[in-house]
């Protein structure tokens, strides 16, 4: 566990790494280094001189080759800049390191530099995917654990059994209808907290029916809504708006005239919700523990989406208001 944490530290990771590298360049011109009675303070001097060119060469491939070429499958292009960076690498460090008083590198010194500084890129982008995925199983695990107890709650499905039985009786016609939406809402529930990513456009017809239902129960809930752009090619968490519908349409019940807004719209790979409801400003017999706006704000570090969240409340009214930038796309068989 502590090598864990020192590694999760940000300071002392690049400490280590850096000073590994250091050493492989020490380990490469020490011996071509004429100390002509100089001490350990200019040697590490002129390594530091050799380091920086190194280091940031090394950067150059790992963030501007590995990670947009090799990591997304572009191999063709990937080993083209490769072949590229190689020879650009090897020609620059024959040429600097005799300026610098490096003495001359030979290949396999220079193929030791390039190796082991990818390598340790290999290695932090693995160890970070882990971490990343370590939390995301947590997530997800606690969130369909959750979704579950609520899905198989009795209370739950015995008030959804007799809407419908209600309904039989007052509009029969309605209730195949109804049937078909409750299983379709409880069907995805399950399915969906199970993965890591859905489509948004899938996101946004289970949230239809989400509020489909429930005006089903109460037909004085006013719903406006508005969706906006192309949602069929954009990924996003699984049962990530239900936490803030949910509320809304709990809270907003209390009321003598219930409505709730959803404003949704995406453009560029940038998504922009909007939830407004209304509540009672006092004699709530509801009170709001925060778990669902908190639950929200993990699984948005944990998934390192990039977002802005907003809560507030104007008079009788309550607005969350969320922007996601970049978010991933679909990837199509």
């Amino acid at each position: 566990m502590k090598i864990l944490k020192i590694y999760q530290n940000f300071f002392l990771r690049n400490l280590i790494v850096n000073a590994l590298i250091y050493g492989i360049i020490l380990a490469c011109v020490y011996d071509e280094i004429r100390l002509d009675g100089h001490d350990w303070t200019y040697i590490l001097t002129k390594i530091a001189s050799g380091y920086f060119p190194c280091i940031i060469w090394i950067t150059i491939f790992n963030v501007f080759i590995i990670k947009p070429f090799l990591f997304r499958k572009k191999f063709k292009l990937f080993f083209t800049l490769l072949l590229v960076y190689w020879t650009l690498f090897y020609f620059f460090m024959n040429w600097f390191f005799p300026i610098a008083g490096l003495g001359n590198l030979k290949t396999l010194q220079i193929l030791s530099l390039i190796t082991n500084g990818t390598f340790f890129y290999f290695i932090h982008i693995v160890i970070t995917k882990k971490f990343s995925e370590t939390d995301k199983e947590i997530i997800n695990f606690k969130s369909e654990l959750s979704f579950l107890k609520q899905q198989l709650n009795p209370h739950f499905l015995l008030n959804a059994m007799n809407n419908l039985y209600g309904e039989s009786l007052s509009d029969p016609d309605k209730l195949p209808d109804r049937i078909l939406n409750l299983s379709d809402m409880l069907r995805y529930q399950i399915e969906a907290s199970k993965k890591d990513f859905v489509l948004l456009e899938e996101e946004i017809a289970f949230i239809k029916k989400y509020i489909e239902y429930y005006t089903f129960q109460n037909e004085r809930l006013e719903v406006t809504q508005h969706f906006e752009g192309d949602f069929d090619n954009i990924d996003i968490p699984p049962l990530f708006f239900l936490p803030l519908v949910e509320n809304a349409v709990k809270f907003s019940a209390e009321t003598s005239k219930p409505y709730i807004i959803v404003d949704v719209k995406v453009k560029c790979n940038q998504l922009s919700f909007t939830l407004k409801n209304n509540f009672l400003e006092s004699g709530s017999r509801l009170s709001s523990t925060g778990i669902g706006i908190e639950n929200l704000k993990r699984r948005l570090e944990v998934y390192g989406l990039r977002h802005e969240l907003n809560c507030k409340k104007e008079k009788n009214t309550f607005i969350v208001k969320l922007k996601l930038w970049h978010l991933p796309t679909a990837v199509l068989s």
